[in-house]
């Protein structure tokens, strides 16, 4: 299977590759999720202080650091960049011509700890990505390399039958005082410091991911996107039946009534009067309301995944679909 042949199939909805990554609606959501993951992971749960920074501004940022007393070491910079460095190449000619969003965060650390920070953060990173996946396996560490004498570096990439998707890439710096040579920062803070830093491309990553999701066109002729339920578009769908009776306006007031309600627990939700529909938007939940629910309160959550449905009170609807879906 060619990644072109995988593109084609999920459709421009969620991404095309045209002089950059040009994702459609869904894709700009899963893109989204994406980087609000890995925001929450990187930036907000390490036990260390990490602060925002703008790219360029990392100076100010150490100098803001140092005079409020918040610069104990380890601490973290994270900022989020356009860049315009080629990542996968080899897999993909057109690549040098695709600039791509990443997330980096730069630690700096005492000399003491650089070295272990640096093999902690490998494997923090690869269970993150792996985490996600339906196949885990399939991100893997490339072989260690050096490009300086002071500075090693090590990749996680995504191995498909059409090649190899770098993600992420993970360097330890030891001689750190010609990193900010150019930035104004005294060599004393730099004393006994080490740099490990990460950087993940979301762009790539959301690509690497909506591979792992690919699963090939059946019998029903459309092929199946099964993303993790935290990456998906649209995390729960409610279908309005179209077939026109004396109960269809009241069935159709509770399940707006039920979408709002999910909604306001900030869930994402789409509602659509095709089954088709819902399949083309690949939501792995599907919500249906019938007579039935007008008289017990039962609805049916169908799993677009396992083609399996379970009977849900409305009371616990959203408890249900959150417990699910994070």
């Amino acid at each position: 299977m060619t990644l072109e042949k995988i593109l084609e199939d999920v459709g421009s909805a969620f991404l095309k590759l045209e002089r950059g990554f040009l994702f459609g609606p869904q894709g700009r959501l899963l893109r989204r999720n994406v980087e609000e993951l890995w925001y929450r992971y990187c930036v907000v749960m390490p036990p260390y202080n990490v602060f925002l920074s703008a790219i360029d501004g990392m100076s100010e940022t150490l100098g803001t650091l140092q005079r409020v007393g918040a610069g104990e070491k380890p601490f973290g910079i994270a900022a989020l960049e356009e860049s315009k460095s080629c990542w996968n190449g080899e897999t993909l000619s057109e690549a040098y011509k695709l600039p791509h969003r990443v997330g980096r965060v730069t630690v700096v650390a005492s000399a003491t700890e650089g070295k272990d920070l640096f093999h902690r953060k490998q494997r923090e990173r690869k269970v993150w990505w792996r985490k996600f996946s339906r196949e885990p396996k399939r991100f893997q560490f490339a072989e260690a390399k050096r490009s300086t004498k002071n500075k090693e570096i090590i990749d996680i990439e995504a191995h498909f039958s059409f090649g190899k998707l770098l993600v992420e890439s993970i360097s330890h710096q030891q001689d750190v005082k010609r990193i900010f040579k150019d930035q104004n920062v005294s060599d004393k803070s730099l004393e006994n410091v080490h740099i490990v830093e990460h950087t993940a491309s979301l762009d790539w990553g959301s690509l690497a991911f909506l591979c792992d999701a690919y699963t090939p066109r059946g019998i029903s002729g459309t092929c199946q996107v099964k993303l993790h339920p935290k990456f998906s578009p649209y995390k729960v769908g409610f279908h309005v039946c179209e077939n026109v009776d004396s109960k269809s306006l009241e069935k159709s007031r509770l399940l707006l009534y039920l979408n709002n309600l999910v909604k306001a627990e900030g869930i994402e939700t789409v509602v659509t009067t095709s089954k088709i529909g819902m399949e083309s938007l690949q939501v792995p939940l599907v919500v249906h309301v019938d007579e039935t629910t007008l008289q017990n309160g039962i609805v049916k959550v169908w799993s677009q995944l396992t083609t399996l449905h379970e009977s849900v009170h409305i009371t616990d609807l959203t408890k249900y679909v959150s417990s699910r879906c994070n």
